[in-house]
């Protein structure tokens, strides 16, 4: 099972609510003893993320969103999602 930084996964998470996903500010913190989680816990933000500024009407916020999104996987390390 592939695997990233649970600290690169809460910055992803912290940058991607702060954009203004929803879906984002709810997911848990990630604290794991080793300090790391499963990579698929961030593709799933990272889609759950993307779904929800796709269907924003603002083209701006829209557009800012889609940039957090890629932001946020650089961040992670996750180059597909």
């Amino acid at each position: 099972m592939a695997t990233i930084k649970s600290d690169a996964y809460n910055k992803a998470k912290a940058l991607l609510t702060k954009a203004g996903s929803v879906t984002a500010s709810k997911s848990h913190v990630k604290h794991g003893t080793d300090g790391t989680c499963p990579a698929d816990h961030g593709k799933a933000m990272l889609q759950e993320a993307r779904d929800e500024f796709n269907k924003l009407q603002d083209e701006n916020k829209k557009k800012a969103g889609r940039a957090a999104v890629v932001e946020a996987a650089k961040l992670m390390g996750i180059t597909s999602w």
